[in-house]
Protein backbone atom coordinates (compact mmCIF):
# COMPACT_ATOMS: atom_id res chain seq x y z
CA UNK A 1 0.00 0.00 0.00
CA UNK A 2 3.21 2.23 1.09
CA UNK A 3 4.21 1.70 -2.67
CA UNK A 4 1.48 3.00 -4.52
CA UNK A 5 1.55 6.54 -4.01
CA UNK A 6 5.33 6.66 -4.80
CA UNK A 7 5.03 4.52 -8.45
CA UNK A 8 4.44 6.51 -11.71
CA UNK A 9 1.25 4.69 -13.04
CA UNK A 10 -0.46 4.13 -16.36
CA UNK A 11 -3.78 2.79 -15.86
CA UNK A 12 -4.80 -0.12 -18.13
CA UNK A 13 -7.01 1.04 -21.35
CA UNK A 14 -10.25 -0.20 -20.63
CA UNK A 15 -11.74 -2.50 -22.99
CA UNK A 16 -15.68 -2.70 -23.58
CA UNK A 17 -15.84 -6.19 -21.30
CA UNK A 18 -14.55 -3.70 -18.50
CA UNK A 19 -17.90 -1.22 -19.24
CA UNK A 20 -20.75 -1.90 -16.38
CA UNK A 21 -23.03 -1.61 -19.37
CA UNK A 22 -21.33 -4.73 -20.87
CA UNK A 23 -23.66 -8.02 -20.85
CA UNK A 24 -20.65 -9.53 -18.70
CA UNK A 25 -18.02 -7.91 -16.91
CA UNK A 26 -14.48 -9.61 -16.99
CA UNK A 27 -12.39 -8.94 -14.39
CA UNK A 28 -8.65 -9.01 -14.82
CA UNK A 29 -7.46 -12.70 -14.45
CA UNK A 30 -10.96 -13.35 -13.08
CA UNK A 31 -13.93 -15.15 -14.89
CA UNK A 32 -17.05 -17.08 -15.01
CA UNK A 33 -14.80 -20.32 -15.52
CA UNK A 34 -11.82 -19.77 -13.84
CA UNK A 35 -10.88 -19.60 -9.86
CA UNK A 36 -8.13 -17.66 -8.80
CA UNK A 37 -6.57 -18.82 -5.69
CA UNK A 38 -4.29 -17.02 -3.44
CA UNK A 39 -1.73 -19.08 -1.07
CA UNK A 40 -0.47 -17.07 1.49
CA UNK A 41 2.01 -16.94 4.97
CA UNK A 42 3.07 -14.69 7.12
CA UNK A 43 4.25 -13.55 10.36
CA UNK A 44 4.02 -10.80 13.09
CA UNK A 45 2.88 -9.99 15.97
CA UNK A 46 0.02 -11.10 18.29
CA UNK A 47 -1.33 -8.68 21.74
CA UNK A 48 -2.94 -11.35 23.75
CA UNK A 49 -5.44 -10.73 27.04
CA UNK A 50 -7.85 -13.24 28.03
CA UNK A 51 -9.65 -12.91 31.78
CA UNK A 52 -10.47 -15.81 32.19
CA UNK A 53 -6.92 -17.22 31.75
CA UNK A 54 -5.00 -14.31 33.57
CA UNK A 55 -5.64 -10.32 34.26
CA UNK A 56 -2.42 -9.73 32.45
CA UNK A 57 -1.41 -8.77 28.78
CA UNK A 58 0.85 -11.06 26.88
CA UNK A 59 2.39 -10.61 23.41
CA UNK A 60 4.47 -12.48 20.75
CA UNK A 61 5.34 -13.82 17.97
CA UNK A 62 2.31 -15.06 15.65
CA UNK A 63 2.47 -17.25 12.30
CA UNK A 64 -0.04 -17.73 9.83
CA UNK A 65 -1.21 -19.85 6.79
CA UNK A 66 -3.71 -19.37 4.57
CA UNK A 67 -5.56 -19.50 1.29
CA UNK A 68 -8.22 -16.99 -0.29
CA UNK A 69 -10.12 -18.46 -3.44
CA UNK A 70 -12.28 -15.95 -5.53
CA UNK A 71 -14.73 -17.06 -9.07
CA UNK A 72 -17.09 -14.96 -11.21
CA UNK A 73 -20.79 -15.88 -10.72
CA UNK A 74 -22.97 -15.98 -13.72
CA UNK A 75 -25.64 -13.52 -11.74
CA UNK A 76 -26.45 -9.94 -12.47
CA UNK A 77 -24.70 -9.84 -15.49
CA UNK A 78 -21.57 -11.89 -13.79
CA UNK A 79 -21.53 -8.60 -11.41
CA UNK A 80 -20.63 -11.22 -8.37
CA UNK A 81 -17.77 -12.89 -7.77
CA UNK A 82 -17.75 -15.50 -4.72
CA UNK A 83 -14.44 -15.79 -2.57
CA UNK A 84 -13.74 -18.93 0.09
CA UNK A 85 -10.85 -18.10 2.62
CA UNK A 86 -9.23 -20.39 5.21
CA UNK A 87 -6.43 -19.45 7.42
CA UNK A 88 -4.79 -21.39 10.70
CA UNK A 89 -2.25 -19.00 13.17
CA UNK A 90 -0.41 -20.08 15.91
CA UNK A 91 0.93 -17.52 18.58
CA UNK A 92 3.75 -17.96 21.58
CA UNK A 93 3.19 -14.98 23.72
CA UNK A 94 4.72 -13.87 26.87
CA UNK A 95 4.16 -11.43 29.88
CA UNK A 96 5.64 -8.24 29.68
CA UNK A 97 8.23 -9.23 32.73
CA UNK A 98 8.95 -12.88 30.67
CA UNK A 99 7.55 -14.99 33.23
CA UNK A 100 4.70 -17.61 31.82
CA UNK A 101 3.88 -18.23 28.57
CA UNK A 102 0.25 -18.13 26.47
CA UNK A 103 0.23 -20.55 23.71
CA UNK A 104 -2.54 -19.77 21.30
CA UNK A 105 -3.99 -21.14 18.15
CA UNK A 106 -7.03 -19.76 15.68
CA UNK A 107 -8.32 -21.23 12.42
CA UNK A 108 -10.99 -19.33 10.63
CA UNK A 109 -13.61 -20.66 7.22
CA UNK A 110 -15.02 -17.72 5.56
CA UNK A 111 -17.24 -17.61 2.74
CA UNK A 112 -19.03 -14.66 0.83
CA UNK A 113 -20.53 -12.56 -2.40
CA UNK A 114 -19.27 -9.56 -3.34
CA UNK A 115 -21.58 -7.48 -5.71
CA UNK A 116 -18.79 -5.37 -7.93
CA UNK A 117 -18.74 -2.08 -9.96
CA UNK A 118 -16.08 -0.75 -12.30
CA UNK A 119 -15.75 3.01 -11.40
CA UNK A 120 -12.69 3.92 -13.03
CA UNK A 121 -10.76 1.84 -15.84
CA UNK A 122 -8.02 -0.80 -14.19
CA UNK A 123 -10.52 -0.54 -10.60
CA UNK A 124 -12.93 -2.74 -9.38
CA UNK A 125 -14.92 -2.18 -6.13
CA UNK A 126 -17.44 -4.42 -4.70
CA UNK A 127 -19.96 -4.84 -0.77
CA UNK A 128 -21.05 -7.80 0.07
CA UNK A 129 -22.06 -10.01 2.55
CA UNK A 130 -19.76 -13.14 4.17
CA UNK A 131 -20.33 -15.85 6.92
CA UNK A 132 -17.54 -17.55 8.78
CA UNK A 133 -16.90 -19.85 11.21
CA UNK A 134 -13.51 -19.31 13.97
CA UNK A 135 -12.41 -21.84 16.62
CA UNK A 136 -9.41 -21.72 18.61
CA UNK A 137 -8.14 -22.09 22.12
CA UNK A 138 -5.31 -20.54 24.65
CA UNK A 139 -3.16 -22.53 27.25
CA UNK A 140 -1.71 -21.08 30.04
CA UNK A 141 1.43 -22.88 31.34
CA UNK A 142 0.69 -21.10 34.70
CA UNK A 143 -2.90 -22.16 35.69
CA UNK A 144 -3.56 -25.30 37.61
CA UNK A 145 -7.27 -25.35 38.32
CA UNK A 146 -8.18 -23.82 34.17
CA UNK A 147 -5.43 -23.65 32.65
CA UNK A 148 -6.68 -23.54 29.09
CA UNK A 149 -9.71 -21.33 27.13
CA UNK A 150 -11.83 -22.84 24.15
CA UNK A 151 -13.19 -20.51 21.32
CA UNK A 152 -16.51 -21.04 18.70
CA UNK A 153 -18.19 -18.31 17.19
CA UNK A 154 -20.34 -18.65 14.08
CA UNK A 155 -20.99 -14.82 12.40
CA UNK A 156 -22.05 -12.96 9.52
CA UNK A 157 -20.09 -9.83 8.45
CA UNK A 158 -20.34 -6.93 6.27
CA UNK A 159 -17.27 -7.14 3.57
CA UNK A 160 -15.99 -4.85 1.05
CA UNK A 161 -12.97 -5.29 -1.72
CA UNK A 162 -11.49 -2.79 -3.88
CA UNK A 163 -8.45 -4.16 -6.14
CA UNK A 164 -6.62 -1.66 -8.83
CA UNK A 165 -4.31 -2.92 -11.64
CA UNK A 166 -2.02 -0.33 -12.91
CA UNK A 167 1.43 -0.66 -14.98
CA UNK A 168 4.11 0.58 -13.65
CA UNK A 169 8.03 -0.01 -14.82
CA UNK A 170 7.31 -1.83 -17.81
CA UNK A 171 5.00 -4.52 -15.68
CA UNK A 172 1.45 -5.14 -14.96
CA UNK A 173 0.79 -4.99 -11.23
CA UNK A 174 -2.16 -5.69 -8.78
CA UNK A 175 -3.31 -3.79 -5.55
CA UNK A 176 -5.68 -5.14 -3.55
CA UNK A 177 -7.70 -4.63 -0.30
CA UNK A 178 -10.13 -6.52 1.20
CA UNK A 179 -11.87 -5.64 4.90
CA UNK A 180 -14.73 -7.84 6.69
CA UNK A 181 -16.27 -6.22 9.49
CA UNK A 182 -18.29 -8.83 11.65
CA UNK A 183 -22.34 -7.62 12.41
CA UNK A 184 -23.77 -10.02 14.27
CA UNK A 185 -23.38 -14.20 15.33
CA UNK A 186 -23.24 -17.13 18.30
CA UNK A 187 -20.30 -17.00 20.35
CA UNK A 188 -19.12 -19.63 22.77
CA UNK A 189 -17.82 -18.75 26.22
CA UNK A 190 -18.14 -19.70 29.82
CA UNK A 191 -19.51 -17.32 32.83
CA UNK A 192 -16.95 -15.97 34.72
CA UNK A 193 -15.80 -18.50 37.51
CA UNK A 194 -17.20 -21.39 35.61
CA UNK A 195 -15.25 -24.11 35.02
CA UNK A 196 -15.59 -26.23 31.63
CA UNK A 197 -15.96 -29.44 33.99
CA UNK A 198 -19.37 -27.61 34.88
CA UNK A 199 -20.10 -27.18 31.60
CA UNK A 200 -19.21 -30.18 29.90
CA UNK A 201 -19.08 -32.72 32.37
CA UNK A 202 -21.65 -31.37 34.85
CA UNK A 203 -23.71 -30.35 32.94
CA UNK A 204 -24.46 -26.71 34.28
CA UNK A 205 -25.11 -24.32 31.24
CA UNK A 206 -25.34 -21.00 31.85
CA UNK A 207 -26.06 -18.60 28.79
CA UNK A 208 -23.11 -19.95 27.75
CA UNK A 209 -23.85 -19.40 23.96
CA UNK A 210 -24.30 -15.77 23.66
CA UNK A 211 -25.16 -13.35 20.70
CA UNK A 212 -22.22 -11.24 19.34
CA UNK A 213 -22.47 -8.35 17.65
CA UNK A 214 -20.62 -5.15 17.17
CA UNK A 215 -20.99 -3.60 21.01
CA UNK A 216 -19.95 -6.54 22.78
CA UNK A 217 -17.21 -7.70 19.90
CA UNK A 218 -16.35 -5.60 17.77
CA UNK A 219 -14.04 -7.00 16.11
CA UNK A 220 -12.79 -5.97 12.21
CA UNK A 221 -9.98 -7.93 9.50
CA UNK A 222 -7.94 -6.21 7.55
CA UNK A 223 -5.88 -7.99 3.99
CA UNK A 224 -4.29 -6.12 1.96
CA UNK A 225 -1.43 -7.00 -1.07
CA UNK A 226 0.81 -5.62 -3.40
CA UNK A 227 1.18 -8.02 -6.44
CA UNK A 228 4.54 -8.44 -7.93
CA UNK A 229 5.25 -10.09 -11.52
CA UNK A 230 8.01 -12.04 -11.49
CA UNK A 231 9.30 -14.25 -13.87
CA UNK A 232 5.30 -14.86 -15.50
CA UNK A 233 4.01 -15.26 -12.28
CA UNK A 234 2.59 -13.02 -9.55
CA UNK A 235 4.25 -13.11 -6.25
CA UNK A 236 2.59 -10.38 -3.34
CA UNK A 237 3.62 -8.74 -0.23
CA UNK A 238 0.69 -7.16 1.76
CA UNK A 239 -0.48 -7.05 5.57
CA UNK A 240 -2.91 -9.09 7.30
CA UNK A 241 -4.39 -7.29 10.27
CA UNK A 242 -7.15 -9.08 12.30
CA UNK A 243 -8.25 -7.27 15.67
CA UNK A 244 -10.81 -9.67 17.25
CA UNK A 245 -12.38 -8.36 20.78
CA UNK A 246 -15.33 -9.59 22.96
CA UNK A 247 -16.74 -8.96 26.39
CA UNK A 248 -19.07 -11.48 27.34
CA UNK A 249 -20.33 -13.04 30.20
CA UNK A 250 -17.92 -10.89 32.47
CA UNK A 251 -15.30 -12.27 30.76
CA UNK A 252 -13.24 -9.83 28.34
CA UNK A 253 -10.72 -10.55 25.68
CA UNK A 254 -8.50 -9.33 22.53
CA UNK A 255 -6.44 -10.51 20.07
CA UNK A 256 -4.68 -8.30 18.15
CA UNK A 257 -2.76 -9.66 15.25
CA UNK A 258 -0.81 -7.90 12.93
CA UNK A 259 1.33 -10.11 10.08
CA UNK A 260 3.65 -9.54 6.98
CA UNK A 261 2.29 -11.80 4.78
CA UNK A 262 4.01 -13.16 1.08
CA UNK A 263 1.83 -14.89 -1.25
CA UNK A 264 1.79 -16.51 -4.88
CA UNK A 265 -1.53 -16.30 -7.14
CA UNK A 266 -2.29 -18.76 -9.59
CA UNK A 267 -5.35 -19.05 -11.91
CA UNK A 268 -7.47 -22.44 -12.65
CA UNK A 269 -9.36 -22.74 -15.63
CA UNK A 270 -12.41 -24.88 -15.88
CA UNK A 271 -14.55 -26.33 -18.96
CA UNK A 272 -17.46 -24.04 -19.33
CA UNK A 273 -20.35 -26.14 -19.38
Amino acid sequence: MCLCPLLTLRSQTATPEDSVDAPRISWQGLSHDATRTTLFVGMGRNHLYDSYLSPLDYSGLTLGIGSLSERQKRWAKGRITSFFRWNLNGTRAKKATGEGLLWDAEGELTYGLHYNRLPAPGLRVGVGGALGLHVGGTYSTRNGNNPAQGRAALEGAITGVADYHFRALKQRWQWRTQVDVPVAGLMFSPQYGQSYYEIFGLGHYDHNLRLAHPFNAPSVRIFSTLSLPFAHRRFAIGLDANIRQSHINGLKRHAWSTMLVISYTRTLKFLDR
